[in-house]
């Protein structure tokens, strides 16, 4: 049972939306970790890797902090420097390098974290400051060597190393992706010299470099991290003004204008990492001294961005040591903001807190015709919430159906089953009797995560019951097949339809659209198929308003029927 910890909640000036969790100690142990301590979210939990006596370590916990059995996973046993992990859906990355090589390893999982694998290396000597981002279906790295900063992705292999600094110095290298406003772009952020800081964006689509910018200009400085959304630039940095470092950052729009300033009193360097939520925002968590004049307690506060530099608080210290809270790191799956941290003042165990916003509503909803003990029934299918607060909940997919009665006025919606969270098929059972009353029936699914915020709806389906009437014989009897060619469903439609067909022999079947002068516009079906019923999806899309006719052939059976589309 995890010890809970409620945060106080205050009001202060800022407008951010919000919802906070309570405070989760994690059975994370990071009590001999040293600097990073890395986190990565996707929907088969919270990944988290950290380095432990210069080997490497993985774990896998949930959001409820409960660690997988197993954890942690030691990936390599010596001479790991520079450890980071990224990923996407399905996948999870470790990017490292061993001290004695010229190399830079990667690890990689298709399995959650339970089995690993290596990319091929990616040659660069002596290779240090390593960080990696996934983004649209590539691994970016960047990092330094000698006074350089360079840049390579993988895509079916390792693109040929990029100087990101140009003829100038780069060091202490960073990377964001960001993909939003059709664009997919990668962003760095490097010290150019003790006083001056650079960033840079490259345009992945097209494979074009902007311009070096100069981020700031401040004296006995150095970058901590930074953070983008679709207007912005977010460039933290610590500086030291003896006898004291302080912290601060600015945010510049991507013309690189200042849009504003801000500073924390005292502060003890940190490490500033960002991520991206599905709503194209950014987000950055960092230990914030607030100024005497604002009164505010000091603690963990989060940065959006925005050209006024105001930050929302995500949990108070009550205390002005900062050098007591460690390991300050984040990452977002879907809408859901995590942030762990650790806090000496407490223990050793990682922390956990996350910003629990809406799940998004279920994609790729489909339905199929299921066949059981001889009967027939709607089997629903979709593709899981990339959501871990989603993956780990109990009846976490609401299934909603409603009917019409031969072309008359339809049922209301009503919930018709539940799923868990990493279950994405449904088949309708309940339809039963309705096969004889029941002209067609529409579907659709909300998501519900662990703390019972729900989802919008997603897309409908509907499916046509004069199919099910020729195959349901009742359990026990031989099932005769007929050919068949049901009326598209919805008619007229725009710009998709359903059309149901049944097939009384196995063979060759031939199903194509054609418009009034019978020209051929379309083939929806032109191979081998089994004897059976069978549905397929017409696109129109890319065709004018107007009647077409759909034609259903195999052997010596063929049957026209018309259909419409009203855009």
């Amino acid at each position: 049972m995890k010890h809970i910890i409620l945060v106080l909640a205050l009001i202060t000036s800022v407008s951010f939306a919000q919802n906070w969790t309570s405070v989760i100690d994690t059975d994370v142990d990071v009590s001999s970790a040293v600097t990073p301590v890395d986190i990565f979210a996707n929907g088969n939990g919270l990944h988290i890797i950290y380095k432990e006596n210069n080997s490497l370590k993985y774990c896998k916990m949930d959001v409820e902090g409960n660690l997988d059995p197993g954890s942690p996973v030691t990936l390599e046993n010596s001479s790991v420097v520079w450890p980071s992990i990224t990923g996407d859906a399905t996948t999870i990355y470790v990017v490292y390098r061993k001290s004695s090589e010229t190399y830079i390893r990667t690890k990689f999982s298709t399995d959650g974290g339970t089995s690993w694998a290596y990319l091929s290396n990616l040659n660069n000597a002596n290779a240090g400051f390593i960080e990696s981002i996934y983004s649209e279906e590539k691994l970016h790295v960047t990092y330094q060597v000698s006074n350089s900063v360079y840049y390579s992705n993988y895509d079916d292999g390792w693109s040929t190393p990029y100087t990101v600094s140009g003829t100038e110095t780069g060091n202490l290298p960073r990377i964001v992706a960001w993909n939003g406003n059709s664009e997919d772009k990668v962003y760095f952020f490097y010290a150019n010299t003790t006083s001056i800081s650079k960033w840079r964006e490259y345009n992945v689509t097209n494979n074009t470099w902007g311009s070096i910018q100069t981020a700031f200009t401040v004296s006995n400085s150095y970058p901590s991290g930074f953070a983008v959304d679709g207007n912005n630039i977010a460039l933290f940095y610590n500086y030291y003004d003896a006898p004291l470092y302080y912290f601060q950052w600015v945010v510049k729009n991507k013309n690189n204008t200042l849009q504003c300033t801000r500073t924390a009193e005292p502060s003890y360097p940190q490490i500033v990492y960002s991520t991206t939520t599905v709503d194209e925002q950014m987000h950055a968590p960092f230990w914030f001294n607030w100024g005497t004049e604002e009164q505010e307690d000091p603690g963990i506060w989060r940065s959006n961005g925005d050209i006024d530099c105001t930050i929302d608080e995500v949990y108070v210290h009550n205390d002005q040591e900062q050098q007591n809270v460690h390991f300050i790191n984040t990452a977002a799956s879907s809408n859901d903001v995590y942030v762990i941290w650790q806090d000496d003042d407490i223990g050793d165990d990682l922390r956990l807190i996350y910003d629990d916003a809406d799940p998004l509503a279920p994609q790729d909803l489909a339905v199929e015709i299921y066949t059981y003990h001889e009967e027939t029934y709607p089997k629903l299918t979709w593709t899981l919430n990339n959501e871990p607060d989603v993956y780990i909940q109990t009846n976490a997919y609401q299934v909603w159906r409603r009917y019409q009665r031969n072309g008359g006025a339809w049922t209301s919606w009503v919930v018709i089953g539940l799923n868990d969270g990493d279950e994405s098929e449904y088949v309708d059972y309940t339809i039963g009797g309705l096969y004889a009353e029941a002209h067609t029936a529409e579907y659709k699914i909300k998501a519900k995560d662990n703390n019972n915020n729900l989802s919008d709806f997603s897309s409908t389906v509907s499916i046509n019951f004069s199919t099910f009437n020729k195959l349901s014989q009742g359990k026990g009897t031989t099932i005769n097949y007929e050919y068949g060619l049901d009326q598209n469903y919805p008619n007229p439609f725009n710009p998709t339809t359903q059309i149901n067909y049944s097939v009384q022999k196995d063979g060759v079947v031939s199903l194509k659209v054609y418009d009034m002068l019978g020209t051929e516009v379309a083939v929806l079906i032109n191979e081998h198929r089994k004897a059976g019923n069978h549905s397929v999806e017409f696109n129109a899309s890319s065709l004018p308003s107007g009647i077409y006719f759909y034609k259903l052939a195999s052997g010596i059976f063929s049957q026209t029927n018309k259909l419409i589309l009203l855009k």
